[in-house]
């Protein structure tokens, strides 16, 4: 048996770590994903959805399917309505609160008209395309250019899109980490390789060094494919059932009782051939028939219904929308649902929306690091050695539920079973939230005020009290 020097061994052959002396600084294990000539191998088993194929069925998936497009939107436009700001790493420190005036004049945060020649919010557009397909880079551009003190510094002149469809390799040394990337040849022009320190990388559901993550899509993949081989055999069904196909039916025994001729037969089918022929190509509307040559219907009985199909498309549909967890918009829709169920649903919903916001947060924020730390890099930069607990982090607000509109409803309640006193701390804090303002020093009352003036009752006693 292999004795490592921080196992120690029991006589029944079982392995007990133990906390060693000094910290062990060698990496011993692998990450279990391997990049093998720039392709990422070992968790995508179907070799037709990873790299530019899975690009193009992505593509093809959100630009043919309405609920595949309406749950992404749903989603989407969702995450497009926060309010983005840098707030400082330590509160009241001037460092701090420099640097995060300094991370929200450069993005255009908090009142500032932003350094970039393309707002955050619009690059948002394209960034935020990696939750469906499953991650997506932008080379960050710099520029200088003086701040609002006069100072010249370097700014974040935009994330600049890398399109998924014109990517070719990542390049990793030790076929673990990420150093760099490499685009295809688009329209004659050869892309140099963009280093791992100019990048960008979001990634959903990354593990190891899988870089390509797993999208919102993925999931959906089969259910689109099944939806759309369904709704073509459907179309299939009805095309060549729903126009009936005219039928000419010889009666050869009133022909026989009637006397007439094998001749006058054929003429008789000739001429139903040509009616027929006629009312397919929509030359004639009506058919004349006979007591001997009549029309029937071919393949009347032939059990086609498109309601099985349906009922296949509209399940595919289902699962579509719950791997974007906006099973709540299928509702309206159905049969059956409820105002709780879909509030549930829609709380769910929201906090996914948050996750994601908080994928892209961090990826920004923080110290210079492989595809990420963008503020990091420019406070370097900028400011030089600074410590990393004073670094501006980067917060999302507006997807939250409004916890002070929760509480107002239950706020009479609670006053009034004397478990919250109504002060003048408590409505400064209401009127901060709502954007009032601060309260006036001459607003100012004591809670005994409060009450008096909402309690007629008490009102009176006061009165009576200062009578006496």
């Amino acid at each position: 048996m292999t004795s490592y020097p921080y196992m120690t061994m029991k006589s029944a052959g079982a392995e007990f770590p133990y906390q060693p002396q000094k910290p062990t600084y060698r990496q011993y294990g692998i990450s279990g994903t391997s990049i093998m000539g720039g392709y990422i191998s070992g968790k995508e088993q179907n070799n037709a959805l990873s790299g530019r194929a899975w690009t193009r069925e992505a593509e093809d998936m959100l630009a043919t399917d309405p609920i595949v497009r309406r749950s992404w939107s749903l989603v989407k436009q969702t995450l497009l309505s926060a309010k983005w700001e840098f707030k400082a790493g330590i509160d009241g420190d001037q460092t701090s609160e420099e640097l995060a005036r300094f991370a929200n004049e450069a993005f255009g945060f908090a009142g500032y008209p932003g350094m970039m020649d393309t707002s955050f919010e619009d690059q948002l557009n394209y960034l935020l395309e990696f939750i469906p397909h499953g991650w997506r880079y932008a080379e960050e551009i710099y520029c200088i250019e003086k701040d609002s003190l006069g100072k010249e510094k370097v700014f974040l002149k935009r994330y600049a899109d890398r399109e998924p469809s014109s990517h070719q390799q990542w390049l990793s040394i030790d076929g673990q980490n990420l150093d760099g990337v490499i685009q295809i040849m688009v329209g004659g022009v050869v892309p140099d390789p963009i280093p791992a320190s100019k990048l960008l990388l979001l990634t959903l559901n990354r593990t190891g060094s899988n870089f390509e993550g797993i999208g919102l899509l993925r999931p959906c993949w089969w259910w689109w494919k099944e939806k759309q081989r369904s709704a073509t055999l459907m179309a299939i069904g009805l095309e060549k059932w729903a126009v009936p196909t005219p039928k000419v039916v010889v009666d050869r025994e009133i022909a026989e009782r009637l006397g007439v001729s094998d001749g006058d037969i054929s003429a008789m089918i000739s001429e139903a051939e040509a009616q027929a022929q006629a009312y397919i190509s929509q030359e004639q509307s009506y058919l004349v028939e006979n007591t001997v040559v009549k029309f029937d219907t071919y393949g009347k009985d032939s059990g086609f219904n498109a309601q099985g199909a349906l009922q296949v498309i509209q399940e595919c549909d289902n699962q579509i929308s719950q791997a974007f967890m906006a099973q709540f918009m299928n509702l309206g829709i159905s049969d059956t649902g409820s105002r709780s169920v879909g509030e549930v649903h829609l709380s769910v919903f929201r906090r996914a929306c948050i996750n994601f916001l908080d994928l892209v947060a961090s990826a920004i924020s923080g110290q210079d690091r492989r595809c990420g730390g963008t503020i990091g890099r420019l406070i370097s930069w900028n400011y030089g050695n600074i410590e990393t607990t004073k670094y501006p982090k980067l917060v999302h607000t507006g997807l939250d539920t409004d916890a002070l509109a929760d509480a107002l409803i239950s706020l009479p309640s609670l006053v009034q079973a004397q478990l919250l006193t109504p002060d003048d701390d408590l409505e400064q804090s209401i009127r901060q939230k709502i954007g009032a303002g601060q309260l006036p020093s001459e607003a100012s009352r004591s809670a005994k005020d409060r009450a008096i003036s909402q309690n007629p009752n008490l009102a009176m006693m006061e009165r009576l009290r200062a009578l006496k």
